[in-house]
């Protein structure tokens, strides 16, 4: 396809963005198909309490977010000491597993285009770095498991976005021709064109606007919604 430049492309610019030639959709999971802000809070909050650590502001801990729970609270407790790490990672994993979906929610039109995606015979996977069991539990949770076909956790390959291993294994798995991934950060977007596939970037979400805009995505959108299949 003769890729046009973004400002010719993108959903900033322009009310849609034809997906149609697409087979194969992956989606990045927190801050693209779900907003898991408030639970992923509370299992910090929750860890840093336990160690004994002052609460810190909900924006402070979500824009740690994206990276995986490891990287999360590095971020978080400002440290690189392995066994403080090794012991947050233990607190926030048991918490976070427990109570994965109190508060998360799918973002707006987020169903709707999976149901249209499904009843089209597309592929649908969800590659996030955030684990796979509880990944799991989320999608479930939120009620759009039944449209997922496969899922690439953080611990699922040996290496997270934005390596190109947890893509490239979700096509294999999912055998399509033409694809793209879908995500709020430039995790997803560097991820995507190290595979060679498509990108789209989602002005909503978590994600470092900043460094994923200076990363050239394919596709820009402000809703999901604006996506054509």
């Amino acid at each position: 396809m003769d890729r046009q430049g973004n400002k010719e492309i993108s959903g900033i610019y322009t009310k849609t963005v034809n997906l149609s030639h697409i087979d194969t959709f992956l989606f990045d999971l927190d801050g693209t198909l779900v907003d898991s802000s408030d639970d992923i809070y509370m299992a910090v909050a929750h860890t840093l309490k336990e160690l004994g650590f002052e609460p810190l502001p909900k924006e402070e801990v979500i824009k740690h977010v994206g990276y995986g729970a490891r990287k999360l609270l590095e971020g978080v407790l400002n440290t690189k000491d392995e066994k403080l790490l090794d012991k947050a990672v233990e607190i926030f994993r048991d918490y976070y597993f427990k109570n994965p979906v109190v508060y998360s929610k799918t973002y707006d039109g987020i169903k709707d285009l999976l149901k249209t995606l499904k009843e089209k015979n597309k592929k649908i996977a969800v590659v996030t770095n955030k684990y796979e069991d509880i990944s799991w539990e989320v999608v479930n949770g939120v009620g759009i498991g039944e449209y997922i076909d496969f899922l690439v956790g953080g611990d699922t390959t040996p290496e997270k976005k934005p390596s190109p291993i947890p893509v490239l294994y979700a096509l294999e798995k999912l055998g399509g021709k033409k694809a793209v991934i879908i995500g709020d950060s430039e995790t997803d977007i560097n991820a995507g064109k190290k595979a060679g596939i498509e990108t789209c970037l989602v002005m909503y979400g978590f994600g470092k606007k900043d460094l994923a805009l200076a990363s050239n995505p394919d596709y820009i959108i402000e809703s999901i919604k604006q996506i054509i299949v």
